[in-house]
């Protein structure tokens, strides 16, 4: 066993197994390991590399933070500044809340329409309607089609600016179409002051449908029986979005008659021996649609009764109303227009009494109210727009406007006799 013990290299004594030194000489013999003292050198280097590119990160954060951004939607986009954070959104109708990024609609091939995209801003954290304090900060707002080459029928916007009918919304651009429009993307441009881009994009899709017409030369329309069935034939066979426009003849009609199955278009005659005239009630209650339209007709009243009583949306043009308890009533939840019309010797001429949440037009202007016990009544009218009256004429009146629900109206270029 002593032979097999490991002897000292340098005096050759044997030494206990495991020793790193000889306990005779004092040499030591276990493995020498070399330490190398650290590179200085490429540790200041690397510790400058992470401070300048830590100091490039936070450059570049600040510049980013101070660069001018570019925000895209689609009927929304969320901006936040300084002062809060804002939704801003292209919307329909008075819900200032609900984006809406595409739109659809159905209209007549040849006819042009006009209707409106909105544009809203509210403050997320507040729901308060925020556009006065947000358009303080825009520089410039325009508004555009995208490339239209090809579009028999290109759609058109008119410059975004503030409307009356629309009190809610920041801004309003007009569009201009026909059934043959087709689909285009509009987009709202919003340049701020402080250098940002707001694009907000919607489509606009318009659906062409057909007109279908109905002349007094070809149907049989002579009297109120006749009128009334052909009307609920059409209901059945034309069906809602067409559009159906019917030519009455110079006659009258004696008893009523109600526009029920659908909405159509009604023409009087212009041209004949006498006037399309109604002597009795015209309901409108079709509401599956459109506007109904009614042009060039007179209701002639003999003290008593409604002339015109729509509980549908209506449009009246170029009508006259003389004789009546109440000329025109539009009741229920919807809302109609009069314009271009004549207001003769009624109790009442015209009377709004709706609690819908729906406008379709401020348009008033140019009726003539003459020697009505009132001209207008406003009971109560759907949402708080205006109703303009712009060069209507009020004379010999007993009441001009009765008011009842304090309604927004502008009457500052009205004729007050």
């Amino acid at each position: 066993m002593d032979n097999d013990r490991k002897s000292c290299p340098y005096c050759g004594e044997p030494m206990p197994e495991g020793a790193a030194f000889c306990p005779h000489c004092a040499q030591s013999v276990g493995r020498k390991q070399i330490i190398q003292p650290p590179n200085l050198l490429w540790g200041k280097i690397a510790r400058r590399v992470l401070a300048a590119a830590v100091l490039l990160a936070v450059l570049g954060a600040a510049v980013w933070a101070w660069m001018p951004k570019t925000y895209e939607g689609r009927g929304e986009v969320i901006y936040t500044d300084d002062d809060g954070t804002y939704q801003l959104l292209l919307g329909e109708g008075s819900d200032r809340f609900a984006p809406v990024p595409e739109v659809e609609t159905d209209f007549a091939r040849k006819e042009i329409c006009r209707m409106p995209s909105r544009f809203y801003v509210n403050h997320v954290d507040t729901g308060v309607n925020a556009a006065d304090a947000f358009m303080r900060k825009v520089d410039s707002v325009s508004v555009a089609f995208g490339d239209q080459e090809g579009n028999p029928s290109p759609m058109i916007c008119d410059p975004p600016a503030a409307a009356d009918y629309a009190p809610e919304a920041a801004m309003v651009s007009r569009l201009t179409f026909t059934g043959e429009s087709g689909s285009e993307e509009l987009v709202w441009t919003i340049k701020m002051d402080n250098g940002d881009t707001i694009r907000l994009r919607q489509q606009i899709t318009v659906h062409p449908v057909d007109t279908y017409e109905y002349h007094w030369q070809d149907y049989p329309m002579e009297t109120a029986e006749q009128l009334q069935a052909l009307m609920d034939q059409i209901g059945e066979e034309v069906a809602v979005p067409n559009v159906v426009n019917v030519y009455l003849p110079p006659v009258t009609y004696t008893q009523p008659v109600e526009l029920a199955s659908r909405p159509m278009n009604l023409y009087g005659c212009t041209n004949g021996p006498q006037p399309t005239t109604f002597t009795d009630t015209l309901s409108v209650t079709a509401k599956d649609g459109d506007i109904c339209y009614l042009y060039d007709l007179e209701f002639r009243g003999g003290g008593d009764g409604v002339g015109l009583s729509a509980s549908a949306r209506v449009w009246a043009e170029g009508c006259r109303f003389s004789g009546w308890r109440t000329g025109a009533l539009v009741y229920g939840d919807v809302w109609g227009n009069v314009t271009g019309c004549t207001f003769l010797d009624n109790q009442v001429g015209f009377h709004f009494n709706s609690d819908g949440a729906f406008a379709s037009h401020t348009g008033y202007q140019n009726n003539s109210f003459r020697n009505n016990g009132t001209a207008v009544v406003l009971e109560n009218v759907p949402t708080d727009t205006a109703m303009n009256f712009e060069g209507s004429r009020f004379t010999r009146n007993g009441v001009d406007i009765d008011n009842r629900c304090g309604q927004a109206v502008d009457i500052t270029k009205a004729i007050i006799e």
